[in-house]
C-alpha cells in the first residue's frame, strides 16, 4: 500500500518535477503564438492542453488533429499555420495571462512557495477552514497527474501532510464552471486516496471571483445528482467503494470537507497568513506586494474587485 501522496501519481518517478512547479510545463505549452491556453472539444466541451500531434478528447473520445504548414522556402524559419479540427480556442488579448487560469494559479502558487511552506501552512490552512490533524508537511505537488479509474485526475495543487492531504481546484479570475461530474470525480479520488493512505482528505474549490462562489452544500448536491454520477462513471472507472463512500456520507459531512473560496477571499486569507506566520524580510514583503499586484492587475480588467489586502 502507498504511504505518501506522491506515490499515487501516474508516474511516481516524476514527483520531483511536480514538486518544483514543473507541472506548469504540462499546462502552459506553447505552440507558435498560442501559449498557456486550453482547447475545448466541440463534441462535449471538455478542455485539455496541446500535446503531441494527433490526439483524442480524454472525456468523450472525439478525435482531433493539429497540423503544421511547411515553411514557404527552404532555409526559412519554420513558421507555421496551426490548423485544428474538432476544437475551439479563445482569442488572445493583450495581457491575456491575467485572465488565464493556469498562469493565474502559477503566479499565486509562486508566492506561497517562495516562503517557507512548513511555517506558512500552519496558519494558512486553518485560515481557509481546513482543520488538519497534523501540520507536518511531507509533499507539495503542482498540477500532479494522479492515476485514477484507468485514466488520470489532475488537481491544480496538492498538499500532503502526515495525517491529511488537501486538493485544490482553481478556475480563472473571471470565473468558470467546474462540471459537477468533475467535482464528483475529485471527491471519489480523494476518498480512494484517503483509503489507500489512511489519511483524511480535504478539497478547496476556487471557482473564480467571490461573486461566483456558491455554498459547499450546493456543489455536493449537484455532484451527487444522478446525471453527474452517470457522467463521472463514463469518464472514470470509479472504484465502487469510493463512490459508495461519497454517496452514503451525509451532505453536511461532505460540505465540511469541501471549502469554497473566491479569488479575493483566498488572496485576503493568504496575505493574513503570511503576516501572521512569516518573519519580516524582503521575501515576505515581495510576496505580499505581488499578491496585491495579482489582484490589482485583474481588478483593472474588471475580473476581480479592488484589493483590500
Amino acid at each position: 500500500m502507498p504511504c505518501r501522496l506522491e506515490q499515487l501519481l501516474m508516474e511516481p518517478e516524476r514527483a520531483p518535477f511536480y514538486e518544483g512547479l514543473g507541472g506548469l510545463a504540462d499546462n502552459l505549452l506553447t505552440v507558435g503564438t498560442h501559449a498557456g491556453t486550453f482547447l475545448a472539444c466541440h463534441a462535449c466541451g471538455d478542455s485539455f492542453t496541446l500535446k503531441g500531434e494527433s490526439w483524442h478528447c480524454e472525456c468523450c473520445g472525439n478525435g482531433y488533429e493539429l497540423k503544421f504548414d511547411p515553411a514557404d522556402s527552404a532555409g526559412s524559419p519554420f513558421v507555421t499555420q496551426v490548423r485544428v479540427t474538432g476544437l475551439t480556442k479563445a482569442r488572445l488579448r493583450p495581457h491575456w495571462y491575467y485572465e488565464n487560469e493556469n498562469w493565474s494559479v502559477a503566479e499565486f502558487l509562486t508566492q506561497l512557495l517562495r516562503l517557507q511552506p512548513e511555517a506558512l501552512f500552519e496558519s494558512w490552512l486553518p485560515g481557509l477552514g481546513v482543520e488538519t490533524e497534523s501540520t507536518a508537511l511531507e509533499t507539495i505537488l503542482c498540477w500532479p497527474r494522479f492515476g485514477f479509474g484507468g485514466k488520470t485526475i489532475q488537481p491544480d495543487f496538492a498538499i500532503g501532510l502526515q495525517r491529511d492531504f488537501v486538493l485544490f481546484e482553481f478556475k480563472k479570475p473571471a470565473g468558470g464552471t467546474t462540471a459537477s461530474e468533475a467535482v464528483l470525480g475529485l471527491l471519489c479520488f480523494a476518498a480512494e486516496a484517503a483509503r489507500q493512505l489512511a489519511r483524511r482528505w480535504h478539497v478547496v474549490l476556487v471557482p473564480g471571483p467571490d461573486s461566483k462562489a456558491r455554498a459547499p452544500a450546493d456543489y455536493m448536491r449537484r455532484a451527487l445528482a444522478a446525471d453527474s454520477v452517470s457522467k463521472a462513471r463514463d469518464r472514470w472507472a470509479i472504484p465502487e467503494v469510493a463512490l459508495a463512500e461519497i454517496q452514503s456520507a451525509p451532505q453536511t459531512e461532505l460540505a465540511a470537507r469541501v471549502r469554497v473560496f473566491g479569488w479575493e477571499s483566498l488572496l485576503r486569507a493568504t496575505s493574513h497568513a503570511i503576516r501572521a506566520s512569516t518573519p519580516d524580510s524582503w521575501t515576505r514583503q515581495q510576496a505580499l506586494e505581488k499578491l496585491r499586484y495579482f489582484q490589482m492587475s485583474r481588478a483593472k480588467l474588471g475580473l476581480l474587485s479592488t484589493p483590500s489586502l
